[in-house]
C-alpha cells in the first residue's frame, strides 16, 4: 500500500470513528429508544443534526474507503478498520465516562497485535 493510500486509509478510518462519536452523541441527546419506540421516535432520531452529522462523515468515510479498496488488497485493507478499536474504546471512556475495564484493554491489545500479523505477512 503507497504512502497515499495508506494516508487516505487512515482518513477514512478516523472520519468513520468521528461519525461514531456524532452517533453516540445523538443518541444521547434522546436517550434509550426502546424497539417498539422506534417508530414513533422516527423524527426524533431523524432531525437531529448530530445523526446527520454522524451519517455524513460515515459516507465520506465510505467514499475514501472504496478509493482505497480500488488500489489495495482487501486482505490488508479490511484488517486495518480495526484500528478504530483503539479510539473507540479509549473515546467510549474519555468522552462517554464508559467503563474501561482491563480485560477489554487485554482484547483490544490483541486485535491490534492480529492486525500487525496479517499486515506484516507475505
Amino acid at each position: 500500500m503507497s504512502p497515499a493510500i495508506l494516508a487516505l486509509h487512515i482518513t477514512a478510518i478516523l472520519l468513520s470513528i468521528a461519525g461514531q462519536f456524532l452517533l453516540k452523541t445523538g443518541a444521547l441527546s434522546f436517550g434509550a429508544i426502546a424497539l417498539g419506540e422506534v417508530a414513533s421516535k422516527f423524527w426524533t432520531i431523524a432531525l437531529n443534526p448530530y445523526i446527520w452529522g454522524g451519517l455524513a462523515l460515515y459516507g465520506v468515510s465510505a467514499a475514501g474507503y472504496i478509493v482505497v479498496l480500488s488500489r489495495a488488497p482487501l486482505s490488508i485493507a479490511a484488517p486495518l478498520i480495526s484500528v478504530s478499536y483503539i479510539f473507540t474504546v479509549v473515546g467510549g471512556a474519555v468522552f462517554f465516562g464508559e467503563p474501561l475495564p482491563p480485560l477489554r484493554l487485554v482484547g483490544v491489545f490483541l486485535i491490534m497485535m492480529g492486525v500487525v500479523l496479517v499486515v506484516s505477512a507475505k
